[in-house]
């Protein structure tokens, strides 16, 4: 399973490792990136089992938007350090946390959405 990863820069190292051990139960590669201009084209190259955006404010707000239009069924977990899970409603995010996050907040989120990409990837080969 793949994940990318949108994370502030200097950050993206940090929540890479957190989010390797919120989904020890599954075997994931991560890709790392800290703006939309540079998630947007990865979706082209190769799937994705769930999108983790760890941006604060507006500029996360700006990159699930796009997100969401570029991808209007791929599992998003958002990380946010304001409360926008009005927009996150808005944009039909899977997951949406506040910081601080716990380890079992974010073990709960990625195993939610992760099973929910399984359960999408299934039914496809159907």
């Amino acid at each position: 399973m793949n994940i990318a990863l949108c994370a502030a820069f200097l950050e993206e190292d940090v929540w890479e490792s957190r989010l390797l051990e919120a989904a020890s139960l599954h075997k994931v590669e991560i890709t790392e990136c800290n703006s939309a201009r540079a998630l947007l084209p990865l979706l082209e190259l190769k799937p994705f089992s769930l999108l983790a955006v760890v941006l604060n404010g507006v500029t996360g707000l700006e990159v699930v938007r796009e997100l969401r239009e570029k991808v209007p069924d791929m599992p998003i977990l958002w990380i946010s350090d304001e409360d926008y899970s009005l927009f996150g409603y808005q944009y039909r995010v899977t997951y949406f946390l506040r910081r601080p996050v716990s380890g079992i907040e974010l073990r709960e989120a990625v195993t939610a959405c992760l099973r929910l990409s399984e359960k999408s990837e299934e039914e496809m080969k159907k």
